[in-house]
C-alpha cells in the first residue's frame, strides 16, 4: 500500500510543530502595529472630510433658506391673484412696513434655516403684490426690480452669500457671491 506524501493524517498534523504554529499564527488576530497604522490613516481621513462636510453643510442651509424665501414669494403672488386683492410681504417676522389700512393682507415670510450667528439675512425688502401678480414697494407703484434679501454666514468663506432679486415685479432669481454684499440693484458681474 503506497501513500500519498502530500496527504498527511490528522494525528501526524498535530504532532508536527511546524503545522501548529501556522495555524496559531493564523488565529493571532492584528498586531498593534497594524491597527495603529490603521487608527493614524482614519484620522488623517477625517481629517480631510470634516472640514469639506462642514462647507457642504453650511452651503446646504444658505441654499434651503433662499429657496424657501423664493417659494413663500411664489405662495404670496399666487395668493395676490387667487384673492384678487393685494398681499404684502416681509421677508421676516420683525417686518414693521405699515401697509396702508385695508389695502393689503400681510403675509410674513418664514425662512427656514435662519440661525443668528450661523445664518443671517440683511436688506431684507418689504413688498406688496398686487391683483395682477407684479410686486411693488409699499412706497412706488412700479414694478419692482433689485434684491430682496441677502442670505449669508461667515462659517464658509466662499460662496457664503445667496441673493435673491425681482426682476420686473414677477420674476425672482438667486445667486451666490463670495465674501461681497448682494448688489442692491440687481445682479453683479461676479454672481453666478
Amino acid at each position: 500500500m503506497r501513500l500519498n506524501p502530500h496527504h498527511a493524517s490528522p494525528a501526524s498534523a498535530s504532532t508536527h510543530p511546524r503545522g501548529s504554529q501556522s495555524r496559531y499564527r493564523r488565529m493571532r488576530g492584528f498586531t498593534i502595529i497594524e491597527l495603529m497604522i490603521t487608527l493614524v490613516v482614519a484620522a488623517i481621513l477625517l481629517a480631510i472630510a470634516i472640514p469639506s462636510f462642514t462647507y457642504l453643510t453650511v452651503s446646504n442651509k444658505l441654499t434651503t433658506s433662499a429657496n424657501s424665501l423664493v417659494s413663500n414669494l411664489a405662495i404670496a403672488r399666487m395668493a395676490a391673484i387667487k384673492r384678487n386683492a393685494d398681499v404684502g410681504v416681509c421677508g421676516d417676522n420683525t417686518c414693521s412696513v405699515n401697509f396702508p389700512a385695508g389695502s393689503a393682507t400681510v403675509i410674513h415670510v418664514g425662512i427656514s434655516s435662519i440661525q443668528p450667528g450661523v445664518i443671517d439675512i440683511k436688506n431684507v425688502k418689504a413688498l406688496d403684490y398686487g391683483a395682477q401678480g407684479l410686486a411693488h414697494t409699499t412706497t412706488s407703484t412700479a414694478p419692482y426690480n433689485g434684491l430682496i434679501a441677502d442670505i449669508y454666514t461667515g462659517q464658509i468663506s466662499s460662496n457664503n452669500h445667496r441673493c435673491v432679486y425681482l426682476t420686473s415685479g414677477s420674476v425672482v432669481s438667486t445667486c451666490t457671491e463670495s465674501n461681497a454684499n448682494c448688489a442692491l440693484g440687481g445682479p453683479s458681474g461676479t454672481c453666478q
